[in-house]
């Protein structure tokens, strides 16, 4: 199928953020149902959920943890995005140190990172910097191995033939790595929001005296369901809203960088 036509029946499907957003529409339609036909006080409906959320809103020390988790969550992730892609495309040129190291990251990668979180308390403390660093942690692994499979991935022909021109470093990773791993680059950014957006949630709620993940908790040991469910509908849509435009950026870096048959 030729690119014009394969843009024509995107174009008559509507925007990429059009499924979401009725997808969500449908799940809050059936939890009013549910909710309606339960009729108990531990499951309340999306009414009384936002009434509580209204509520919490218009407390100063909620919206001072709203902005806390915001801005800790804005500097992890920029940490992830430069850190992970840039380790990454210069791991994964050398075929011998990737293949010795991915390894390794792998199986750190597949360790619950809640179980490492004392180590990140007994170094840094109580406070944003084990917090950002725990929600760094959650993130730059994932993105640190996709970008070195991408790299890994970039035609060798092409990565001769620079050599061959006696190209410099930062050359090749201009003007043939980078564009070839962008497309991976925007997948990896939208996995890795998440991702960080876990593990801040819950190193705040571990140990924190500020933040989305400490007002939860704090809602939890008071037995406030509706501020509870209310926080979780919070940060539903502070996640939903990034993901979406990170989908979108995604989606245009494919269309343009990607490979086509």
């Amino acid at each position: 199928m030729s690119t014009g036509a394969t843009s024509a029946i995107r174009h008559r499907r509507g925007p990429a953020w059009v499924p979401p957003l009725l997808f969500a529409a449908a799940m809050v339609v059936v939890w009013t149902v549910t909710a309606a036909l339960a009729d108990s006080a531990v499951y309340p409906g999306p009414g009384q959920a936002l009434d509580s959320l209204w509520s919490d809103i218009g407390n100063p020390r909620f919206m001072t943890s709203v902005s806390d988790s915001a801005r800790v969550l804005l500097l992890s992730y920029a940490a992830v995005i430069v850190v992970g892609s840039v380790a990454g495309m210069l791991l994964g040129l050398s075929a011998f140190w990737s293949g010795a190291a991915l390894p390794l990251v792998y199986a750190l990668n597949s360790v619950p990172k809640i179980v490492l979180y004392p180590i990140f308390l007994l170094f840094l403390g109580v406070g944003d910097l084990s917090r950002g660093a725990f929600a760094f942690a959650s993130g730059v692994l994932p993105m640190f191995i996709i970008m070195v499979e991408a790299t890994a991935g970039v035609n060798r022909l092409h990565l001769k033939m620079a050599a061959g021109l006696g190209m410099s470093r930062l050359s090749l990773l201009r003007r043939i790595v980078v564009p070839s791993v962008l497309p991976s680059l925007a997948t990896g950014m939208c996995l890795c929001f998440g991702l960080t957006l876990i593990g801040l949630v819950l190193a705040e709620m571990f140990a924190g005296s500020s933040g989305l993940g400490y007002e939860l908790l704090r809602n939890l040991s008071l037995a406030r369901v509706e501020n509870i469910i209310g926080q979780v509908v919070l940060i539903g849509v502070l996640a939903l809203v990034p993901t979406l435009a990170l989908q979108q950026l995604a989606t245009r870096v494919r269309n343009r960088y990607e490979v086509r048959a």
